[in-house]
């Protein structure tokens, strides 16, 4: 076996807990520190924990009762790991037979590695971004095997596993003026030369002409997952972000990775990702991604809370109810009234249905229009149910939701730049559950 390697740091997870000791201080009062621990719980919370209150001048009493949120807390760890805690909002518990508070604050995002004044503050350059997902969806090429062949045609032979020590460059795309998106290949290599583990993927690479901020890049990442959300039929998450700034230590410049996370939806991480299920892949898309990742990204205020609410309708419940039936029966009409022409319920339907009437994948299913328009509004207005006689529930209103579902995908895919054609050829080649029942 041939190896190339190179040595790899190893970043906390979104999915790994973190607790650490350390000091704490806002950052317009640096001299005021208090000890404290920080908790970081997947898909829970982020809290900080601390014995006492930043104001020691005042009585611990009052402090605590006029104890307020804070935008930024700054704290050092005993691993010496500058840390950055972002909209932390105050809660405790007083003990009078005790000297001191214990003030608790839970906190939106979490940085390591750097001292940030404010969310907004403008120094990070690229980003990396690791979601398991990506890599099934996009294959990383970075490994290449070679098998000998015996003269008898046997494959028991010789293998030889080599890898790139650089990234394989697979997409790059410029969605603006200062942002580039990149899709990559690498490989991470642990072990020695006995027992080898190698594992290749695929992440995205995030690249900023002028420095930008976290929330900068918090944007671009969040789009990024909702379009994986789309392609795949499933809601997924990043397992790990590092952002690069440029520090000068020296005079000589250097890249500091710092590590990002925050509270993300809690997911059924034991599920089995099955390519198949996908509703397209990146190989089917090649040729057209860089026109639909940039229209993604530049046409995002037009369709955001359709595209949100589609995301939201492929979550995998165990239980389904009127909410799942509203949430896409209501991103189709946002999405005929924003794009097509604004008109009646059963008149923007009708056009819709129409629309996509080659789609081989809606063809059957008989869309009763009056059953969607007298069940969107009983289950939206409560309304007596006297008045809208077509109204489904149970099963007949899970399957309606089901076609009508399909029938989003098909709008969503017009939407991003896919022909009817494409669009049927894309519905074909998967084998979702959410396409086939």
């Amino acid at each position: 076996m041939i190896f190339q390697c190179r040595y790899v740091y190893q970043y906390l997870n979104f999915n790994e807990k973190l607790e650490c000791k350390g000091y704490w201080w806002l950052p317009n009062n640096p001299n005021e520190t208090i000890a404290g621990v920080l908790t970081y719980i997947p898909n829970e919370k982020i809290l900080l924990e601390l014995i006492g209150t930043f104001d020691s001048k005042k009585d611990f009493i009052d402090t605590f009762f006029s104890s307020k949120s804070e935008d930024i807390i700054h704290g050092l760890t005993s691993n010496s790991e500058e840390i950055t805690l972002v909209n932390c909002h105050p809660s405790g518990s007083l003990n009078f037979g005790c000297p001191f508070p214990i003030m608790k604050y839970s906190c939106q995002f979490l940085i390591i590695g750097k001292h940030l004044d404010e969310f907004k503050q403008k120094c990070f350059y690229k980003a990396y971004i690791t979601i398991p997902e990506l890599s099934y969806w996009c294959s990383p090429c970075a490994l290449t095997t070679t098998i000998s062949i015996d003269k008898d045609d046997n494959d028991i032979s010789t293998t030889t596993i080599s890898f790139k020590s650089k990234s394989v460059l697979i997409n790059s795309v410029s969605i603006d003026d200062n942002t580039t998106i990149k899709i990559e290949g690498g490989v991470n290599y642990v072990g020695d030369y006995f027992s080898p583990n190698i594992r290749q993927h695929t992440y995205i690479k995030i690249l900023k002409q002028d420095n930008s901020s976290v929330e900068d890049f918090y944007a671009n990442i969040f789009m990024f997952e909702q379009f994986l959300s789309l392609a795949t039929l499933h809601t997924v998450n990043c397992s790990q972000i590092l952002l690069y700034d440029k520090t000068i230590n020296n005079e000589k410049r250097f890249c500091h990775p710092i590590q990002f996370l925050y509270i993300q939806e809690k997911m059924d991480i034991s599920t089995e990702v099955k390519r198949h299920e996908f509703l397209f892949d990146y190989n089917l898309i090649s040729e057209q991604y860089p026109k639909i990742i940039h229209k993604w990204y530049n046409d995002k205020e037009d369709i955001a809370p359709i595209r949100a609410h589609l995301i939201d309708s492929i979550q995998n419940t165990k239980i389904f109810s009127s909410i799942d039936f509203l949430i896409v029966v209501q991103a189709l009409e946002g999405f005929c009234t924003r794009f097509r022409t604004e008109a009646s319920l059963t008149k923007m339907l009708e056009a819709i249905i129409s629309e996509f009437s080659d789609i081989d994948k809606l063809k059957n299913d008989n869309i009763k229009i009056k059953q969607v328009v007298d069940s969107r509004h009983y289950y939206s207005h409560f309304m007596n149910k006297s008045k809208k006689p077509n109204t489904l529930d149970g099963w007949e209103l899970y399957n309606l939701t089901f076609n009508l579902r399909k029938l989003l995908i098909c709008c969503i895919l017009k939407f991003i730049g896919f022909n009817n054609t494409q669009i049927n050829q894309i519905l074909n080649n998967s084998h979702s559950n959410l396409l086939h029942k």
